[in-house]
């Protein structure tokens, strides 16, 4: 996995490729060189990106399709290219990293304290979250129960809902009290060096060049 101040340039990268490309009514040429650039460099996660940007499609599609049904349709195919080239490059930039990576991303590039805080310590309740999430799915399979739409399901569902909101108020007090002892300032810090991967210089610099408004494709 590439290191943090790595995800540091590609927020960056991401950042200047959505302003270039979220505001325009047109696809234009140059905005397809960053996805290409990204598919052939980062081929080794382009499966993994592929699968994610089809389940997200989902969404996208139904606001498309709301679209067509007004006859907006090349407003529907606007939105349905420009949001599928966003999220591939947004997908593909951060296969690899995990939440709390981007934050420390984030930490780099000098934004507020206590948003990067925030955003590591959310990252790490939702992966508890998951976890918790994980561990309920594997005790009905083991007991052989399937959910179904009656009470006794949504008792269950209801039961651990509670169970669920109880436990994130015990590691929220938990890592409270652990972040007060350990003389924590609502700073995030790390041990690594900074680091410029030029891999990271090359994408966002072909972002830049999505700013260009020549050769209209749609």
């Amino acid at each position: 996995m590439a290191n943090q101040e790595a995800f540091a340039e590609r927020i960056i990268c991401l950042i200047v490729y959505s302003i270039a490309i979220a505001p325009s009514d047109s696809i234009f040429a140059p905005m397809i060189v960053l996805p290409i650039v990204l598919a052939y460099i980062l081929r080794r996660d382009l499966s993994i990106t592929l699968k994610r940007l089809a389940f997200l499609n989902i969404f996208i599609i139904i606001i498309a399709a709301s679209l067509l049904f007004n006859e907006e349709n090349r407003l529907a195919l606007l939105i349905l290219i420009r949001s599928n080239m966003l999220l591939f490059v947004s997908l593909i930039l951060f296969a690899r990293a995990d939440s709390a990576a981007i934050a420390l991303g984030f930490s780099k590039l000098r934004a507020p304290k206590k948003f990067v805080a925030l955003l590591f310590f959310t990252a790490k309740l939702i992966s508890i979250l998951r976890s918790e999430f994980d561990r309920f799915r594997r005790a009905l399979f083991l007991r052989s129960y399937r959910l179904k739409t009656n009470m006794i399901s949504y008792r269950l569902i209801a039961s651990f809902l509670g169970l669920l909101i109880i436990k994130c108020f015990k590691r929220a007090d938990a890592l409270r009290k652990t972040m007060i002892l350990r003389g924590f300032n609502g700073e995030i810090l790390t041990l690594s060096k900074p680091r410029i991967e030029l891999f990271n210089l090359l994408f966002a610099a072909i972002a830049a060049l999505s700013f260009i408004r020549f050769g209209a494709l749609f």
